[in-house]
């Protein structure tokens, strides 16, 4: 009999906070416990506590105020609107956009992958590289990181369409939210030939990690947006 693998304590304690997030018992605004009371919940060292709580900060879950502590940073409610206040949307484009898989593979997690997929540094994920399209026009270029322990039989025909409807239809899975952070940057030389733009041009790069309801962690997206042709849309509420 296989001896099961036992979870690190600050990958229980990050998504214990990150749970409490989603259900809202931790709202935004509110303190979150500090490192010597986690250390004391959990019977851990203050440098166990601080790995979950780094984790957390870099997706953007929680934040730090120098001299106050550390805060939630989501509303629960645009949460279970899934973030649609942020749209992006193609302009200048007729006609429709396709998708192709330029590369599928299984990759080792390096230390930044591990970090957003919950995983540990080594373990196996797919890769994947796509592009969208309209006509000759790269419109984006995406790398997805997906864990493979969570997806047995996955094949390269499952990425010229959505993902999320996949995830969603095909799974029966509910997904959360995502956490998506937006950049400026200069182009390197392969995104700048797909694009058919010069090397170091601004373009508009995204990160994203999206979680399911159970705050799970099932893709980690890097992707470039020709800024010609894209850009993006914030619908902010009145308060």
């Amino acid at each position: 009999m296989a001896k099961e693998k036992k979870i690190p304590i600050y990958q229980i304690i990050e998504t214990d906070l990150r749970k409490a997030i989603l259900d809202g018992k931790l709202k935004q605004g509110d303190l979150v416990p500090s490192e010597t009371e986690l250390a004391a919940k959990y019977k851990v060292s203050r440098m166990t506590v601080r790995q979950a709580i780094n984790n957390l900060l870099i997706d953007g879950y929680i934040y730090r105020h120098k001299g106050r502590g550390t805060f939630v940073t989501f509303n629960k409610m645009e949460m279970e609107k899934n973030s649609h206040y942020l749209n992006s949307e193609f302009h200048d484009i007729e006609g429709p956009i396709e998708t192709s898989v330029m590369s599928f593979d299984v990759i080792e997690a390096d230390e930044i992958i591990a970090v957003r997929l919950q995983l540990k540094v080594g373990d196996p994920v797919y890769y994947v590289e796509r592009l969208k399209r309209n006509q000759n026009i790269v419109l984006v270029y995406e790398r997805l990181y997906l864990p493979c322990n969570m997806y047995p039989d996955l094949t390269e025909e499952n990425f010229p369409k959505s993902f999320y409807k996949f995830v969603e239809e095909e799974l029966n899975w509910k997904i959360k939210n995502s956490v998506l952070a937006i950049e400026a940057r200069g182009l390197s030389k392969r995104v700048a030939e797909l694009f058919h733009q010069k090397e170091g041009e601004p373009t508009l790069y995204s990160s994203s990690v999206a979680y399911l309801d159970n705050g799970r962690a099932f893709e980690y997206t890097r992707s470039y947006y020709h800024a010609q042709y894209f850009r993006f849309k914030y619908n902010s509420p009145r308060h």
